[in-house]
């Protein structure tokens, strides 16, 4: 729908600050549950950018980063078999960036 005045402007301000700060700090973990699969990660993800992100790429990606904690929990919701849950380690991500990591997504 079509916003009233200089709206419309101000929500694609929002949106490219949005993917901007997501690309270089790792705000996605704030919009999640504090245990979370990779592909709800995912889903953020490419909400956040409007496209869509390769699997596997993706969860090299952020495996590289090396930020998550794997849990030996599973979501078992979508599947039998259940998909390994994950938490963003906020000790880990700290320690690294005092010695100059610096996080990126794009």
């Amino acid at each position: 729908p079509d916003l009233i005045f200089d709206h419309d402007q101000m929500v694609d301000g929002a949106i490219r600050r949005l993917r901007r700060r997501a690309a270089s700090n790792p705000i996605g973990f704030e919009l999640l549950p504090e245990k979370f699969t990779m592909r709800q990660l995912q889903k953020l993800y490419e909400a956040i950018y409007s496209e869509e992100l390769d699997k596997r790429n993706f969860t090299k990606k952020i495996n590289s980063l090396d930020v998550l904690e794997k849990l030996d929990e599973k979501d078992k919701t979508s599947s039998r078999k259940g998909s390994f849950l994950y938490r963003f380690n906020q000790k880990e991500y700290e320690r690294k960036t005092d010695d100059g990591f610096v996080f990126k997504m794009k």
